[in-house]
């Protein structure tokens, strides 16, 4: 009866976007009143009016992270769009690479890989998605596309999450990283995969391009890990595949020099994004500036607080404004930018909020725990094959795959290690599952519909992607399998 009650609210959730095609807004909103009703009439997992009160709370401040991004995010959209700088990108992108599945895989492997890897929580759909846009897709094309961008989490926000993962099982980051990397490469394939569906463009031909972008990034993810260190290396990746793209493609077209297409004339539109990955390297990359950024805070309590001036939010919001003061249709257009763009950021927060506290509240209650402690018994001759599926849950609730470690990790190392199966596979197997599995969440679904406009489209977003992610999380129990019988 207790795993009935604790997988209830998430069950339910998901049924009312897949099944009854509710929006995410209601949906989490199902979440909540189903949560709330499970905690005031359950004993096991009942919570007193302290903790519950704590738990809304950090629901809130996570969302309010979350709403950041999505504001500056869904503000930069709307500025480039107005002021005509996606259409001038697209087609320099077009000139520059010619080939459309080099210039799918560019983005996918290369600019998302690169953003999400610097900043994380998402920021590679809101940089990507536009572009996708402007190269003619449609806004449910484009959003799957920037979703499926999200192969390399593991590395997001300069690998918080892999470094969390490290400390609490005791396995090196250089080894959590190098391991991750293997468990990438199926899931790179199967992400290939369904962006040459979704584009038309599956051939042999494709399929091969597909193999040689999937190898070399999981290599490259391997190799920095263990030379630079987990922290650099998908910004390193992401930046190298969207490098060797470019000159592949320059080196045909022009016998080995690079053709500089109507660059010199479109240098303004590129000028929001150029400042955006400028802002995001030095803030993180470098760490006086760093330590600085971060020491200025604003405090909502004794230990939650904001960074306001390091937050990737902030730097969205600027790149937002550089391009008001670069574009005359969009400074003309403030007034429907402002509008439009204001009532996409209010409804996706909502929504966005009613999953965070949700998911929040089945943590702090023991919901999420419970399920995962249920299937641990029940798998423990084929552990190795059901311990994937735990970090997919963590990384499913909480769209992080810092906050997925943090809440299971310990328990999978903890199995593991009674089990006398390898710690080192079964964390890299938690990390890279419930890294991978966040492009499904509610949270990654909503920030892709609403950066293409599409408010409300998120059960057709997961109807589209929810059976890679599947297949995804089921590589990574293979693999699981495969390391822990060779290992």
């Amino acid at each position: 009866m207790n795993i009935a009650f604790a997988v209830a609210p998430l069950l339910l959730s998901v049924l009312a976007i897949a099944l009854l095609q509710q929006s995410a807004l209601r949906a989490g909103l199902v979440g909540i009143v189903s949560t709330i009703a499970i905690i005031l009439t359950s004993p096991t997992f009942a919570m007193d009016v302290e903790s519950f009160g704590r738990s809304v709370l950090l629901g809130l401040y996570n969302t309010l992270n979350i709403s950041l991004i999505l504001l500056g995010g869904v503000f930069l959209y709307r500025v480039l769009d107005k002021g005509g700088a996606l259409t001038i990108i697209a087609d320099c992108v077009l000139d520059l690479i010619d080939e459309p599945v080099h210039r799918l895989f560019a983005l996918v492997f290369g600019a998302s890989v690169f953003f999400e890897s610097a900043t994380g929580f998402g920021v590679g759909i809101v940089v990507v998605a536009p572009l996708y846009l402007a190269l003619g897709y449609a806004p449910l094309q484009a959003a799957v596309l920037a979703l499926l961008g999200q192969c390399a989490v593991p590395w997001g926000a300069l690998a918080v999450g892999t470094v969390v993962g490290a400390d609490i099982s005791g396995v090196s980051e250089l080894r959590l990283g190098a391991l991750s990397a293997i468990f990438t490469l199926p899931v790179a394939l199967l992400f290939g995969m369904l962006v040459l569906r979704i584009t038309g463009l599956v051939s042999l031909r494709a399929i091969r391009i597909l193999c040689l972008y999937a190898l070399v990034l999981s290599v490259l993810l391997c190799l920095c890990s263990l030379l630079v260190g987990v922290e650099l290396a998908g910004c390193l990746a992401g930046l190298l595949i969207l490098i060797g793209a470019f000159m592949s493609t320059s080196c045909r077209k022009a016998g080995g020099k690079v053709v500089p297409a109507r660059l010199s004339f479109a240098l303004s539109a590129f000028i929001p994004f150029s400042v955006l990955m400028a802002a995001l390297c030095i803030t993180r990359l470098v760490p006086p500036v760093r330590q600085a950024l971060q020491s200025i805070e604003l405090h909502f309590t004794s230990d939650l607080s904001i960074a306001p001036l390091y937050h990737a939010g902030a730097y969205l919001l600027v790149s937002a404004g550089i391009g008001l003061l670069l574009f005359p249709r969009a400074r003309a257009g403030f007034f429907e930018i402002a509008s439009v763009g204001a009532q996409q950021w209010w409804l996706a927060t909502l929504a966005v909020g009613g999953f965070v506290v949700f998911g929040q509240l089945m943590m702090d209650s023991g919901m999420t725990r419970h399920i995962a402690v249920s299937i641990a018994r029940g798998t423990s001759g084929y552990y190795p094959l059901a311990a994937p599926w735990i970090g997919a849950l963590g990384g499913f609730l909480t769209a992080s795959n810092a906050a997925s470690n943090a809440l299971f990790m310990a328990l999978q190392t903890t199995v593991a290690t009674e089990l006398s199966l390898p710690v080192d596979v079964i964390s890299a197997g938690q990390n890279s599952a419930g890294s991978n599995v966040t492009l499904a969440s509610p949270g990654r679904l909503i920030f892709a519909a609403s950066i293409v406009g599409e408010t409300g489209a998120e059960s057709l977003l997961l109807k589209r992607v929810a059976g890679v992610t599947l297949a995804g999380v089921l590589s990574a129990s293979l693999v699981s399998a495969a390391l822990c019988w060779w290992l």
